[in-house]
């Protein structure tokens, strides 16, 4: 059997992390669990021979074109529960990381994710996983 790549390695460390954050730190699970996640499309895409481009992506990032990469495997496979896992954890990530639609609310992402919780989060990153890990 062939060597894992170090995209499947680092998402399995990410995803250790982001257990290891669950309870105290759900902010940072959220996080991991969104890091972990795009370390299983990269190592899908480069399994694949495939480069995530963002080179025809205008105002590119590495986000938009990995995002671009995921809606174009979504639709390919149907695969519409991975393009929604991924849609959630970015903005799940974006509310963890700047604060996005937390404003005026008063609290910070862990208070938020605290109150809400991270359940969602490792469960899309378990669709993320069992879509792109064979």
């Amino acid at each position: 059997m062939p060597e894992e790549s170090v995209y499947r390695r680092q998402a399995k460390v990410n995803e250790d992390t982001a257990n290891a954050a669950r309870l105290g730190f759900p902010d940072w699970a959220v996080i991991m669990c969104f890091y972990a996640a795009i370390h299983w499309i990269n190592d899908y895409a480069f399994r694949q021979g495939e480069k995530i481009d963002d080179s025809d992506v205008s105002d590119s990032s590495p986000h938009k074109a990995r995002g671009k990469y995921v809606k174009k495997l979504a639709r390919a496979k149907k695969w519409g529960d991975l393009q929604d896992a991924y849609a959630t954890l970015f903005r799940a990530s974006m509310t963890a990381r700047y604060l996005k639609d937390l404003e005026g609310k008063d609290r910070t992402a862990r208070e938020h994710y605290a109150i809400y919780g991270v359940d969602f989060a490792f469960d899309c990153l378990k669709t993320i996983k069992n879509r792109l890990e064979s």
